[in-house]
């Protein structure tokens, strides 16, 4: 993507162009992003659905951008049309022109404030963010081209999981229900290349850095009366290490190197736990000594899988599962996931002398 392009000022007497929030061409926008919800019934009067038009979206928007005007509501809308029609790449390309556009035109990017208040700038930002929530958990988590996997189908096949040990009499009919089983999930990620989960996770970690760049700069300048980040930064921080646990699964040893330190405070989070062990039974089996970490955790892991088939109602599944996603964190993580109360988390931190990062206190890491 040509960033350059659209961060050039625009001809004329004002470098960022007039507003078109009025114009056709907003209008036009509008109506490529809309689209027919495909879930809701039609009742008797049956009509083709609407489709979004994302390759317009992208075109239209990133021509305004570039000649025509420069408009926080065309940005966003660019950054969810990059998202729709290039994945994650798109995503964080995205985020990173959005920053770059507040950081260079703030003083007079469109929407201009209203005596000082910037309610409408906010709102777009605002929009945006909760937006990307959902963007992130539509995204591919499988190389099936159209009929990809996603962030929402591992919740939902986590959800077929977890009826089935609520209720294993009943696996037949819940199997047969489901829109997908986790043994099609786990088929489609089997079919998957690391290579993919590889570039995946790194373009995902671009696009969390254009997000926390974004935040700077809107910090910035609004201060408290910025918009929240903290969801979208959470959701890119789980995709990453699902992303990450997946290319171990499908045999990458740069991601058990590269892992820890590119998700972030929350990259262990429970969005990001495998479906299936990190290394075949048979790597530790028969009395072989554990060599490494991610056997370790594999082992504890197989040791939950057992138990939650043939014991469900032993604590032992949950335990052991609990263990092996404490073990995907570092010390402050841990602290932070098990200690809620803020005064006692900063005494128990200084205690230990722990801090951001890992480190001590004092130095010495």
């Amino acid at each position: 993507m040509e960033l350059e392009i659209l961060l050039r000022p625009l001809a004329g007497q004002s470098r960022c162009g007039q507003d078109m929030m009025f114009s056709p061409e907003f209008d036009s926008v509008q109506e490529a992003r809309r689209f027919d919800d495909p879930s809701l019934n039609q009742g008797e009067w049956v009509t083709a659905r609407k489709e979004a038009d994302w390759p317009a979206v992208v075109s239209s928007c990133t021509q305004l951008l570039a000649v025509r005007t420069k408009d926080l509501r065309v940005a966003v809308w660019l950054v969810e049309g990059l998202a729709k029609t290039r994945g994650v790449a798109g995503l964080a390309d995205g985020y990173s022109l959005l920053a770059q556009l507040c950081e260079v035109y703030w003083s007079d990017i469109h929407p201009l404030p209203d005596e000082g208040d910037q309610a409408l700038r906010v709102g777009s930002l605002a929009w945006l963010l909760a937006q990307s929530v959902r963007m992130v958990a539509e995204l591919p988590l499988t190389a099936s081209g159209p009929e990809a996997c996603t962030g929402i189908d591992l919740e939902r096949v986590r959800a077929v999981s977890r009826e089935i040990e609520r209720t294993p009499a009943q696996a037949e009919a819940i199997l047969r229900d489901a829109p997908l089983t986790p043994a099609a999930f786990d088929a489609a990620r089997s079919e998957t290349p690391a290579a993919f989960y590889r570039s995946s996770r790194d373009h995902a970690v671009r696009a969390l850095d254009g997000l926390d760049a974004l935040q700077r700069v809107i910090d910035g300048h609004l201060g408290a009366e910025g918009p929240s980040f903290e969801p979208a930064r959470e959701a890119l921080q789980t995709l990453i290490a699902t992303l990450r646990r997946f290319a171990l699964e499908a045999g990458d040893g740069e991601a058990a190197e590269t892992g820890q330190a590119e998700a972030g405070g929350n990259g262990a989070a429970e969005g990001g736990a495998p479906l299936t062990p990190l290394t075949p039974a048979s790597s530790v089996a028969g009395g072989s000594p554990i060599r490494n970490r991610t056997q370790a955790l594999a082992q504890l892991r197989e040791v939950a899988s057992f138990f939650r088939h043939t014991e469900p109602h032993s604590p032992v599944a949950y335990l052991a599962d609990k263990a092996a996603h404490w073990g995907e964190m570092s010390l402050l993580e841990w602290l932070r996931a098990v200690v809620s109360d803020d005064g006692t988390l900063c005494r128990v931190e200084e205690l230990l002398g722990v801090r951001e990062g890992g480190a001590t206190t004092d130095g010495r890491g």
